[in-house]
């Protein structure tokens, strides 16, 4: 399993966005009596943070179930190997617990 980091364009569009939202932030400051719209860039910036993170998590979690299919997997070929089933005291149920516990 590789886990190279690559860019599609939703992550390319998160990112402009992000910077984007950021350099207006930054000019409505500036800007006299623009209360309302700084706020709404600050709440946009924070919607596109949660948003990115989200993303990231997936990605995590994908990565986190391909690992445990594959443990299952192991855990299958060696008790078809071994043919027998995962009982207390086997060594295959000994690496389960050690997961567990």
């Amino acid at each position: 399993m590789s886990t190279s980091i690559r860019m599609d364009a939703a992550d390319h569009a998160l990112s402009a966005a992000s910077t984007i939202t950021t350099l207006l932030k930054e000019v409505s400051n500036l800007i006299p009596n623009a209360g309302p719209l700084t706020k709404v860039l600050g709440v946009t910036k924070e919607l596109i943070i949660i948003i990115t993170q989200m993303r990231d998590n997936n990605e995590q979690c994908s990565f986190l179930v391909e690992r445990i299919l594959g443990f299952l997997k192991i855990l299958s070929e060696e008790t078809e190997r071994l043919n027998e089933p995962i009982r207390d005291g086997s060594p295959t149920a000994a690496r389960l617990n050690g997961l567990v516990s």
